[in-house]
């Protein structure tokens, strides 16, 4: 048969040359096999034993030495044999190699674990026996022959494996050269929250490059290396060599790059890189190479028996990897708190958090041991938050903003928790286990007032984040309250108050985390309190305006007393004078609000005037004298109203 094959060989066109090759040659160990099964090579021949015979007869003899009855008679001539069949059996899978043909490794692998079997049973029946002593020295010699090819098999599939997934790799990298290069670009500007990118969720296909046929061979291997008792060297093969393969892996993705020592020593802008590549790193571990490893792993160690083999394994391999990860954690944790670096801690809490599920088929040890760390991050972040409590508390200069603008504190504190708000859920992880701590070390009574406050609102009562919230923005209203008094005029204040709560509340309403945040009833509150700001305004402001527009004490003995009259044109003049002088310069930046207030303000000062206008002008003497007193006609008024909260001062000379 094989010379047939090799004459059928010749005459095939070079261009199917290796092809046919391979295929000849597959058929050639499958017609071998064939033979051992079913047929008796020259050697079985003679003893007229064919090595399915021989298989059973061992099968009968591990059976009798396993019973307790009666361990053993006599070696049958087949059983006899059966150290010189395996041996031969080696010696062939030396030169050909496992992987090749499915049912040849299925003989040869079936043969080892029988005479694997024979032997740990002869060993603890410990027999006093000749022939049985001497057939244990050949079997457990032919036995370490085979289990050290398995070793060195098993070793060389992992590894070649690995070399055909690197080649793989290499040629996809040069084939998407100008994809990949756009995203290095860019990775680095993407936003705090750094999501894997597309082309890193493709590479998960492509990590774990075993066939199936592989899979099926490396799996067959290691079972029959522990059955052998060879366990220990099964369990440091495979790890030495998916240690190699991760560590390439990493070293790839930059993980070498990250240096623990040199988080204390360098700046916050060059940290922030260092942490970016963490996150990337770990998130990348987390989806795509730890599962591709626990996959790994069950795969080659499926059976039950093996389950504590499997969770050492793994966690031998994600350990020392996890640890490294954690290190760096541990030192970024501990560089100078400031409120800027809340959002990258956050960051590397979720990673943190996302990487647990990744993990949990390894040791609890490892597990506790990301949790603790997480917690410290978790710590920090309730510490800087608590950072900016203490900076709203400490803003207490004396300098009011000129023109009643937003303030600074306002803008910043508002644009920090608009930015947090898209961090609470987790966020609100991190404050519940704090003020569980804190409960844990306070006396009762100091949490119930907590509980105790605004009970109409459910999501306060159920957040922690939201509890927060609430309280930085009283704290903000509080010193908004104080800033407000800075102004001497009480207009000017009123104006202040509105135009920071005007911020306040839109965006609030311009942020769905927020409003959620606060709850509605909050949000009602505020939109009142800033009504009553603008009422509070007209008052101030306009009340006096309207009292010298009043029919009272303008009259004497049933007439219009004309000096009177003319007294209280003058005096409304120089008020509506000094308004727009003084309000002209005033600020208020938000568009509906400065229209609302001047149509506010028209709508009560204009027919009031009007009214006034119309029915005392008359009672002036005409010419000169009423050109003196009647400065503004009606219309004129709601012209000088809309040059009002401009922030630039108006001439009205100029203008009329």
């Amino acid at each position: 048969m094989e010379k047939s094959g090799n004459h059928h060989h010749a005459n095939e066109s070079s261009e199917n040359h290796d092809h046919k090759s391979e295929d000849h040659e597959k058929k050639h160990h499958s017609d071998e096999s064939e033979q051992q099964l079913h047929s008796s090579t020259p050697e079985s021949e003679s003893s007229e034993h064919s090595l399915v015979e021989v298989m059973e007869a061992v099968d009968d003899f591990i059976q009798k030495i396993s019973s307790e009855k009666d361990p053993l008679g006599e070696i049958s001539p087949a059983v006899e044999s059966f150290p010189e069949t395996v041996d031969s059996l080696v010696s062939k899978m030396e030169s050909s190699g496992l992987g090749r043909d499915e049912t040849e490794d299925s003989v040869f692998i079936d043969a080892v674990n029988r005479i694997s079997k024979s032997v740990m049973r002869l060993r603890e029946l410990k027999l006093d026996s000749t022939p049985v002593s001497s057939w244990l020295n050949r079997a457990s010699s032919v036995q370490h022959r085979a289990v050290s090819l398995l070793d060195e098999e098993f070793r060389h599939l992992l590894d070649r494996s690995r070399e055909e997934e690197k080649k793989k790799k290499n040629n996809n990298n040069n084939h998407h050269d100008g994809s990949n290069s756009d995203h290095n670009n860019s990775s680095t500007n993407d936003s705090d929250r750094c999501v894997l990118q597309d082309h890193e969720e493709a590479e998960e296909e492509s990590f774990h490059d075993f066939s199936p046929e592989s899979i099926s061979t490396l799996k067959k291997i290691a079972g029959a290396m522990i059955s052998a008792g060879y366990e220990a060297e099964c369990c440091m093969s495979y790890e030495m060599s998916r240690r190699h393969a991760f560590k390439e892996e990493l070293t790839e993705v930059g993980f070498e790059g990250i240096n623990v020592e040199d988080v204390q020593r360098i700046g916050w802008e060059s940290l922030e890189g260092e942490i970016a590549s963490w996150i990337s790193i770990v998130r990348r571990c987390s989806t795509v190479l730890f599962p591709g490893e626990l996959s790994l792993c069950n795969a080659v160690f499926p059976d039950q028996d093996h389950s504590s083999v499997r969770k050492r394994l793994f966690t031998g391999l994600v350990s020392a990897v996890t640890i490294r990860f954690l290190d760096f954690s541990g030192a970024v944790v501990l560089t100078k708190r400031s409120s800027e670096k809340l959002f990258k801690f956050l960051d590397m809490y979720e990673t943190l958090r996302d990487l647990i599920p990744a993990v949990e088929q390894s040791d609890s040890d490892l597990i506790q041991e990301i949790k603790l760390a997480q917690t410290r991050l978790g710590e920090a972040a309730v510490t800087i938050f608590g950072e900016l409590e203490k900076s709203i508390k400490s803003d207490n200069g004396r300098t009011p903003v000129p023109s009643g603008a937003v303030h600074p504190l306002t803008r910043y504190t508002m644009n920090y928790l608009k930015y947090a708000c898209e961090y609470k859920e987790t966020l609100d992880q991190v404050f519940q286990h704090y003020e569980a701590n804190q409960t844990d070390n306070k006396p009762e009574p100091e949490t119930k007032p907590r509980q105790q406050q605004r009970e109409d609102d459910e999501e306060y009562k159920v957040s922690a984040f939201a509890r927060q919230m609430i309280r930085v923005m009283e704290l903000l209203d509080a010193n908004l309250e104080i800033k407000s008094r800075l102004y001497r005029d009480p207009s000017l204040r009123f104006i202040f108050l509105m135009n920071n709560g005007r911020y306040i509340l839109q965006k609030i309403k311009g942020s769905i985390e927020i409003r959620d945040l606060m709850g509605q009833s909050w949000t009602r509150k505020r939109s009142t309190e800033l009504r009553q700001y603008h009422k509070s305004y007209q008052r101030e402001t306009w009340g006096k305006v309207l009292q010298c527009m009043n029919q009272e004490g303008l009259q004497v003995n049933g007439k219009v007393s004309k000096p009177v009259l003319k007294e209280r044109f003058k005096i409304f003049n120089a008020m509506f004078d000094e308004i727009h002088k003084t309000q002209s310069t005033w600020i208020v930046s938000d568009e509906q609000m400065q229209s609302e207030l001047r149509v506010s303000i028209s709508s009560l000062v204009i027919p009031a005037y009007r009214s006034f206008f119309g029915r005392y002008k008359q009672h002036l003497d005409s010419g000169k004298q009423t050109d003196k007193y009647v400065k503004y006609q009606p219309e004129d008024i709601e012209s000088f109203i809309d040059d009002l909260f401009d922030g630039n001062p108006t001439s009205m000379a100029r203008k009329r």
